[in-house]
Formats: structure tokens, C-alpha cells, sequence
């Protein structure tokens, strides 16, 4: 990463930093869950990029809703939700639930011998 890019990043920071002081109570719930969602995607590039220096599969993680659980295990909605302590789930604010695909792959592999 660039020093403009670095610096970029870390002025967007201070700036949220200083907007989140004005955010109205209502808008809280939002903002707190749109932050942890970038925490989890931060944590996730991480571990990706720990993975690739060991030797291991180097592709990024991506979270998905319940939707996308349920299209790619071919499952009804209402599965995923059932099973959802077997899949690990992500709870964010507002009661949403995000899982990793990496995850999930490995639960139909695991599952389906």
C-alpha cells in the first residue's frame, strides 16, 4: 500500500470518527452494524492473507445473507435458520445473520460423505 493510499484510509477514519459524534440515536443501530460488517470483512481479509503466507489457499472470504446460504446449499430459507448453529453463523446488529462461504463449503463437504 502507497503512503497517499495509507493516509487516504486514515483521514476517511478521522473523519467517521468525528461524524459519528452528530449521528442521530435512530441511526445508531445502522451504523453500528455497517461498522461491524467492516470489521468482519477486515478480520476475514486478514486471515485470508495469513492463510496465503502459510501455504494455503490464498482466496478472500465473502460473508453471505441467508439467501445466499440458502442458493448455495439449494436449501430453503427457513434451513439455514434451523440449522444455522451447524453453519457458525455471524450475528450482526438487528438480528442479521452473515456466514462465511468458506464455512459453509466446508459444512457440505463434511456433510455430504
Amino acid at each position: 500500500m502507497s503512503d497517499a493510499d495509507c493516509l487516504r484510509w486514515r483521514t476517511s477514519l478521522a473523519e467517521l470518527e468525528t461524524a459519528a459524534t452528530d449521528v442521530s440515536a435512530d441511526d445508531v443501530p445502522e451504523l453500528a452494524g455497517r461498522l461491524e460488517a467492516l470489521k468482519l470483512r477486515l478480520v476475514l481479509r486478514a486471515q485470508a492473507a495469513t492463510g496465503a503466507q502459510a501455504g494455503e489457499k490464498g482466496d478472500e472470504d465473502r460473508l453471505l445473507d441467508v439467501d445466499q446460504a440458502a442458493a448455495l446449499l439449494g436449501v430453503k430459507k427457513s434451513w439455514i435458520y434451523d440449522h444455522s448453529p451447524e453453519l457458525s453463523p455471524i450475528p450482526l446488529p438487528g438480528r442479521l445473520l452473515r456466514f462465511s462461504e468458506a464455512k459453509v463449503r466446508r459444512w457440505m463437504r463434511r456433510t455430504s460423505g
